[in-house]
């Protein structure tokens, strides 16, 4: 019969794994404290990036934006037209007229588009 409980004993040393509370409570605070602040940042990149499209969206639709592209496709045109007129072995005092004559075109446009 068996009077006693043998339990295996081992010679090893057990290594204590568990956290005191103390330090599991701050480490749960800090962890609690950085989850907040992740937060907060979360809410500004969204505000700013709001902001950012707003400010794109203004930009995209303001009469200077639009004047601006208006007068670089106008000098697009004048370039093409040019090189056209190369090609044709057009005379150059005809091309600098022909060219005049389509400027002045391309800029009462761009006038009447802004009023």
């Amino acid at each position: 019969m068996l009077r006693f409980k043998r339990s295996k004993k081992t010679n090893e040393p057990q290594l204590d794994d568990t956290v005191p509370r103390v330090v599991f409570n701050t480490m749960q605070q800090e962890n609690d404290q950085l989850l907040d602040e992740l937060e907060t940042l979360k809410l500004d990149v969204s505000e700013l990036t709001e902001k950012n499209r707003h400010l794109t969206e203004q930009l995209t639709r303001s009469k200077y934006y639009q004047s601006l592209v208006k007068t670089s496709i106008g000098l697009g045109v004048l370039i093409v037209s040019f090189a056209v007129l190369h090609l044709l072995d057009e005379a150059p005092e005809y091309t600098a007229i022909l060219l005049l004559i389509e400027a002045a075109f391309i800029f009462m446009m761009l006038r009447s588009s802004d009023k």
